[in-house]
């Protein structure tokens, strides 16, 4: 009735009765694949105009939205005839054979290592903007708040309690069918929304953190040589704060990467969807599951990686003894 074609496209009876209908009343379709737990919602809430999936009609379904039965439910088992001949040629076929007939059904066969890469490209593109959007968001709400503005701390911690306490998958569903039901806007889009906001509770926590750590001596030594508040913060603070916070700053980065497996639930076809896509097509379950937890490791040592480089070039401890002192005399 439908499925994904080997070009990525949406194909299959459904939608061609669409198009036939939209051929008569003139009217531009377009296809978003999404969970089918979340085709009736999607209707129901205005993000989408019409929804397929041989999907069960039920009196309560239908006081939410109209149903129209196009096609009669009808359930047909083909079985192919299997000769004595064929299982024993099965039964004499080696373990490497079916790993590499597994293989290439799973990558090679219709391209389908393309579905894999446009999966990682949507994960890498929700993780990035995260990262940088919900860092910058937790940066500026703890400056807001840091000097104890009445306002922005109450205002915060409603909002840090809203966002944490609520699960991610739930956030997301949230923002997309009922905040932005009514808007034109991608699932990407409101992914990289959701996730910066919980990214940014967790680095305006981390930061609280960090900046707690630091002894009150220093703002004190600090004023008495005359610095401001602002001055002081960015100059002899923060610098010290952040080895404290980078080790707990990475490990949230690899919490987001694992979590933006959730996106599919919003209509966004991220690696994990896409893992989904190619199993459903070839009925094999281990290549699919496999490339996608190898890809999640790399992209979680990728980014580690980064961040351990930006960590060694903030924390004097590890650096060398040369970036320390560079452009500072010593023979004087």
């Amino acid at each position: 009735m439908s499925y994904v074609g080997g070009d990525g496209e949406l194909r299959g009876f459904d939608l061609e009765v669409i198009l036939m209908a939209a051929r008569k009343l003139d009217v531009k379709v377009e296809f978003t694949g999404m969970e089918f737990s979340a085709i009736l919602t999607a209707v129901q809430s205005g993000k989408a105009d019409m929804g397929v999936g041989s999907i069960i009609i039920t009196d309560e379904r239908a006081e939410a939205v109209d149903f129209l039965e196009y096609y009669p439910a009808a359930f047909v088992l083909i079985v192919r005839t299997v000769t004595t001949s064929q299982v024993e040629t099965s039964t004499d076929d080696s373990i490497l054979n079916g790993i590499r007939d597994s293989f290439d059904k799973t990558f090679i066969r219709e391209d389908r290592w393309k579905l894999f890469l446009d999966g990682v490209l949507t994960t890498l593109l929700i993780t990035l903007l995260a990262i940088l959007f919900g860092t910058t968001l937790g940066f500026g709400v703890f400056m807001l708040c840091r000097n104890g503005n009445p306002v922005a701390t109450t205002v915060t911690r409603f909002c840090l309690w809203l966002v944490q306490g609520m699960p991610m998958v739930v956030l997301l569903m949230i923002l997309y069918y009922i905040i932005f039901g009514s808007v034109s806007i991608s699932g990407t889009a409101v992914a990289v929304i959701g996730f910066t906001l919980t990214f940014g509770a967790a680095v305006f926590g981390l930061l609280k953190m960090g900046v707690g750590a630091i002894d009150i001596g220093q703002y004190e030594a600090a004023y008495a040589l005359g610095y401001s508040n602002h001055r002081t913060f960015f100059t002899i603070i923060l610098p010290q704060a952040l080895p404290h916070v980078l080790p707990a700053y990475k490990g949230e980065i690899v919490g987001l990467i694992k979590a933006t497996a959730i996106v599919g639930y919003i209509a966004v076809q991220d690696l994990t969807k896409m893992g989904d896509i190619v199993r459903s097509r070839t009925y094999e379950a281990f290549f699919p599951l496999i490339a996608v937890t190898i890809i999640y490791f790399i992209l979680e040592g990728l980014i580690g990686f980064f961040v351990n480089k930006i960590s060694i070039n903030m924390d004097p401890k590890r650096r060398m003894p040369s970036d320390i002192l560079k452009g500072v005399k010593i023979d004087d």
